[in-house]
């Protein structure tokens, strides 16, 4: 079954208004009516499509987090390439990315946090070679490293993205250690 041209169409705006309006305001401090307005459609276009704003943001959050699930799936402690990918992906992905901002939703910034540290948790132990951490060092390592690599994310996205996804791997990568 195709989907309508209008259907899609009306998501992409709805989709774009947001984007924009994230750039502007919190997800918090942002309304209905404003958005309609800045898609340009009516509220009851907007209520074909979505309950409220947060039934639109909840379905992103979902695709951003079985995204994420999959990466760090299929790259098991291939850290590189799993940020990559994540990179990779926002690059493409306006509302997600903008939910990744600072004025993104706390959701998915916890998130996004609690996946790197599981990720890096697996890792860094590997990587110490002979010199061997205990459990608090290595609670504090994939914490710091968890949130230095979130902050990147964030001020890639606040920047505009003007890094390709390679380019602010491998920055982060020599900045926050080599995995």
């Amino acid at each position: 079954m195709m989907t309508d041209i209008r259907i899609t169409k009306t998501r992409r705006s709805i989709e774009m208004a947001m984007s924009d309006l994230l750039k502007e305001k919190t997800f918090d401090q942002i309304t209905t009516t404003e958005l309609v307005k800045r898609a340009g459609i009516s509220r009851s276009s907007f209520y074909t499509h979505y309950q409220d704003k947060y039934e639109m943001i909840d379905q992103y959050q979902s695709v951003f987090f079985t995204k994420v699930e999959t990466i760090f799936d299929q790259n098991g402690t291939d850290v590189h390439n799993a940020i990559f990918e994540i990179f990779d992906f926002l690059y493409q992905e306006s509302v997600l990315s903008a939910l990744l901002s600072e004025n993104g939703t706390r959701e998915i910034h916890i998130f996004l946090r609690q996946k790197l540290k599981a990720l890096l948790k697996t890792v860094i132990p590997t990587h110490l070679g002979p010199k061997k951490l205990d459990q608090i060092r290595i609670d504090y390592q994939t914490t710091y490293s968890a949130h230095a690599i979130f902050g990147m994310v964030q001020l890639w996205i606040k920047r505009g993205k003007k890094e390709s996804p390679k380019e602010i791997t491998d920055t982060l990568i020599a900045i926050v250690g080599h995995f």
